[in-house]
């Protein structure tokens, strides 16, 4: 059976495919019997999971969060969204220990990758560093973003809500640096150098919170210490390292960092106060923000006006109709009008 796209599913569906497992959480029904709580994913969407407590019993060992698993199961409604209520999972590990061949799984299919060119973005990253930052910044971003361009390109933006799949860091940096450009161009009384080093650097920690792709997850030190944090001792560390010459324009650097969530019920351990600071917090929450009231109009599966509730963003959204992308334009007055 060929596989079905989680984007695609309807209720009703009946599955006999592959998935990654993004979550697994194991609970007690009412009655006290076991059950698995999922979560499951391919390239195109998540998708929660039930597996109940005779199917659990099919199942020849344990499951872990980034193991590919075989399913069988039937889509159904749920409190306005969609899951999947599981006859049987296994590992895919496990099944071809088994002597299974296992022709038609391919992990491509499974993993979520940005829809832009890495590649590209990277390169436009650094050519905006070389062409619009100053020293002594340019040379602490150009250091930082070179000693780390490996996990720029690779890893996510977050665990699940925004930009969660490989290559988001990159997408989401350039996007939140692309908005800055844009506003130093509207606010040229702000710092440019700081606004486009905080812009680039604000989610630097990223890459010590979460683990890689193919299924990011939490760290250790993402846990117990959080990005912001994270990435503020990575950035003092690089300006040790280089020598920086000034304390004062780090320091300046530095707040932007540790102020970028903009609230302190939010993680940031300071409020922005430094226009620059303000403006990096509020382009980040744009863009992240924007792609998660996108991708909930994508992928959610009602057909009314208005979508489900999203838990995150507190509220459902409109279903606009489609409008042309530029007004048609006014046909010219008749000569005796």
């Amino acid at each position: 059976m060929p596989h079905r796209n989680i984007a695609d599913l309807k209720a009703g569906d009946t599955l006999k495919q592959f998935f990654l497992l993004r979550r697994v959480d194991r609970r007690l029904t009412k009655g006290g019997k076991p059950y698995l709580d999922l979560v499951l994913a391919d390239r195109t969407d998540t998708i929660k999971g039930k597996v109940w407590d005779e199917a659990l019993q099919k199942c020849s060992g344990p499951l872990a969060p980034c193991d590919f698993v075989a399913i069988m199961g039937t889509v159904e409604a749920y409190q306005g969204t969609f899951q999947i209520n599981l006859d049987y999972i296994d590992t895919v590990e496990r099944l071809r220990a088994k002597g299974r061949l296992l022709e038609e799984f391919d992990p491509d299919i499974l993993i979520a990758v940005t829809p832009f060119d890495r590649e590209a973005l990277w390169s436009e990253l650094l050519n905006l560093v070389e062409s619009r930052i100053r020293p002594p910044l340019q040379g602490l971003v150009l250091a930082i973003l070179h000693k780390y361009q490996t996990q720029f390109l690779d890893w996510p933006g977050a665990e699940f809500y925004h930009h969660a799949y490989a290559g988001g860091l990159l997408e989401h940096t350039w996007s939140v640096t692309s908005h800055a450009v844009g506003s130093l161009e509207i606010y040229p009384g702000l710092n440019s150098d700081l606004v486009l080093a905080g812009a680039i650097l604000h989610d630097l920690g990223k890459i010590k919170e979460l683990t890689g792709p193919p299924c990011p997850q939490r760290s250790v030190p993402g846990g117990l210490l959080g990005h912001i944090v994270l990435g503020w001792e990575m950035i003092r560390e690089e300006a040790r390292v280089l020598e920086f010459p000034d304390e004062q324009l780090l320091l300046s650097l530095e707040h932007v960092i540790i102020a970028h969530h903009g609230a302190l019920e939010f993680g940031s351990p300071i409020l922005p106060r430094t226009p620059e600071a303000l403006l990096v917090y509020y382009l980040d929450e744009i863009d992240a923000k924007l792609h998660m009231v996108q991708r909930h109009l994508d992928t959610d599966p009602g057909e009314g006006d208005f979508t489900s509730f999203h838990r995150a963003l507190g509220r459902s959204f409109y279903r606009a109709p489609d409008l042309p992308a530029n007004p048609p334009e006014a046909s010219p007055p008749d000569d005796d009008s």
